[in-house]
């Protein structure tokens, strides 16, 4: 699938940090990827910076633990998806939440954020089931509050299908009705904007404004780059609000599926570039800086 727009290629040199990405994940059949090792390799030799990846699950957390072993310049953020809370089946979940919920409070020096959580409407598309996720992210903010650690948010609004037809008239059935239930929550926990950062930022548009105004940090998918969707809505966001991901392996520059690899991230910052008029390098500067800020990351 070709790229919707001109914007120019990454430029060789570009340094980038991919904010968050999926690697190791659990593999789809027959694909073409090249191994997790190779993936971690090549993203230094083209400019990575620090690598953050990010489980959503015990079972990828597990992934992650063995793989982040005796590496450098790697660190991970701690997650229990939306996606999650939906999709365990029962008879799983509550022991994994509750294996996850140890992990979290008692190995906060272990990883960079609590992450990723948050609200899709998207994969869950009745009042009940949103219920449940709102539920469950209230959860893990009154538990982790005191930990002091950065979040990384997954938010996501129902599309204007996926309204719950019993409920036609509901709040969260509205373009932004994740994003307000999100906000307001946070508010009522008191969680500083400064300290969360929404991943794979999809607006609504006028978000892209509003949210940086508040503190908070918006990450920019590699899929800004052929697909004018994620593009647009960080348009007018300052450059100081934002950092590049791959969300790997989906969320690829220009195709769909999963055949995506963190050192994509460069195409995140092109992305940015052309949207800002401004140069790669100042983006791959401003972003890298942002990343290093947010997670107190420190490189070797």
């Amino acid at each position: 699938m070709p790229k919707q727009n001109n914007i120019p290629e990454p430029e060789v040199g570009l340094k980038f940090i991919d904010a968050h990405c999926h690697v190791p994940f659990p593999r789809p059949r027959n694909d073409k990827l090249p191994s997790d090792e190779v993936q971690y390799q090549n993203y230094f030799k083209i400019g990575g910076v620090y690598l953050i990846t990010c489980s959503i699950d015990m079972q990828t957390l597990k992934l992650i633990l063995k793989f982040v072993e005796n590496k450098k310049n790697i660190g991970y953020c701690c997650g229990w998806a939306p996606q999650t809370v939906t999709y365990t089946p029962k008879n799983k979940y509550e022991q994994e939440w509750k294996e996850w919920i140890d992990f979290i409070l008692n190995n906060s020096e272990k990883y960079l954020a609590v992450g990723e959580i948050g609200l899709d409407f998207h994969h869950a598309k009745t009042l009940e089931k949103r219920n449940r996720q709102v539920e469950v992210f209230r959860k893990i903010l009154e538990l982790t509050k005191e930990l002091d650690k950065p979040y990384a948010l997954h938010v996501r609004n129902a599309a204007e299908h996926e309204y719950d037809r019993q409920n036609p008239k509901h709040r969260f059935n509205k373009k932004d009705g994740a994003n307000k239930e999100i906000l307001k929550i946070l508010d009522d926990f008191k969680i500083d904007p400064k300290k969360v950062m929404w991943h794979c930022f999809s607006g609504p548009e006028e978000y892209g404004r509003s949210l940086p105004k508040q503190g908070f940090l918006l990450s920019v998918p590699s899929s800004a780059y052929g697909f004018n969707r994620w593009q647009k809505v960080s348009k007018f966001s300052p450059l100081e609000s934002l950092v590049t991901e791959t969300d790997s392996y989906y969320q690829h520059p220009y195709k769909r599926g999963p055949v995506n690899v963190p050192s994509n991230a460069r195409y995140a910052i092109a992305a940015i570039a052309y949207s800002h008029n401004a140069s790669q390098k100042e983006v791959s500067k401003i972003t890298v800086e942002n990343a290093i800020k947010f997670f107190s990351l420190k490189t070797e």
